[in-house]
């Protein structure tokens, strides 16, 4: 994955500081200008560059999303590859400053305009899911969308469980549970590769015998073309 600019970590640092400030003073009692003091900007570059409080506190995601966006526009993976690999960089974006990942949890979950602003951000990723997919299985829409829902799902219950302390390697956690959940898909993202369409022969053979006999013993039981 694409390591972080110069401009894109400082504005991640800003964001991190203006979680400090929010979970420190209350979300209701710090303005604009309190936030654009706290990381160094003049109001009128904070409002350029945030637009407000809102997004300020989850101006990570635009970048954890640009990067996504990149990643499966290019990469070669499978599907479940890139899935896995794609969303996992994501979390360890989001969870790179771990007092600032578990202040922002606890300024949602006090301040219900900002649950509603995750609720759009989750719809945003969905999307990315929903148009990479689209584009490399083909797949009836309900699969689409399911996937694409349970790619977030798995990736929020995952960020959760490290921000309680369940968890020590989110990222690697999120892949393995990805994986798995791509693997109830697999009619679709790897089709030909049912279990049902697989043969095994168990051949009991003479040791002793010549190689090319025990070859064409197990050819004829394979049967033509195998």
């Amino acid at each position: 994955m694409a390591t972080l600019s110069a401009s894109n970590g400082a504005a991640l640092e800003s964001s991190a500081a203006a979680i400090r400030m929010l979970a420190a003073r209350g979300y209701e009692a710090t303005t604009a200008e309190d936030l654009a003091d706290a990381v160094g900007m003049s109001r009128s570059t904070f409002f350029r560059r945030f637009g407000s409080k809102d997004e300020v506190i989850f101006s990570d995601h635009d970048h954890a999303l640009a990067r996504l966006e990149s990643f499966l526009a290019d990469t070669a993976l499978p599907v479940p590859e890139a899935l896995a690999a794609g969303t996992a960089d994501v979390l360890r974006l989001l969870i790179r400053d771990p007092e600032a990942a578990r202040l922002r949890l606890e300024l949602m979950r006090r301040t219900p305009a900002l649950r509603d602003r995750e609720l759009i951000i989750t719809h945003r990723y969905e999307r990315v899911f929903v148009r990479y997919l689209r584009e490399r299985v083909t797949a009836p829409g309900w699969v689409v969308s399911a996937l694409a829902a349970g790619i977030v799902a798995v990736h929020n219950r995952t960020l959760r469980d490290w921000l309680r302390g369940e968890l020590v390697d989110a990222p690697e956690a999120f892949a393995r549970d990805a994986r798995r959940l791509c693997g109830l898909f697999r009619e679709w993202l790897a089709p030909g590769d049912e279990p049902g369409d697989r043969r095994v022969l168990v051949a009991v053979y003479d040791a002793a015998g010549a190689p090319e006999t025990v070859l064409d013993a197990v050819s004829a039981q394979l049967g033509p073309g195998r």
